[in-house]
């Protein structure tokens, strides 16, 4: 089963992905959709550290969730960064 920092970072690097390597609004927009259809069960699919951060703040989220679900969110940047620069 995939713990919610797991869906965390896999959506959000999908959806950078999407946006630094293809970069068409249409298919970053599918991708987007993806990403939300399988990750909502499973961590809400915030995919963006201020919307992590408002949720938290509105006491729908735990601070160790939202901590894992930040650090998982940079990580994957940085991931897509790193991906981006190599190739």
């Amino acid at each position: 089963m995939i713990t919610p920092g797991i869906a965390e970072f896999l959506g959000t690097t999908l959806l950078i992905s999407a946006i630094a390597f293809i970069g068409n609004p249409m298919l970053i927009v599918g991708t987007f959709a993806v990403a939300v259809y399988f990750a909502a069960p499973i961590s809400g699919a915030h995919f963006n550290p201020a919307v992590t951060v408002w949720a938290l703040l509105s006491g729908k989220l735990s601070h160790n969730k939202a901590l894992c679900y930040i650090a998982a969110q940079l990580l994957a940047a940085v991931t897509v960064f790193a991906a981006k620069k190599l190739l």
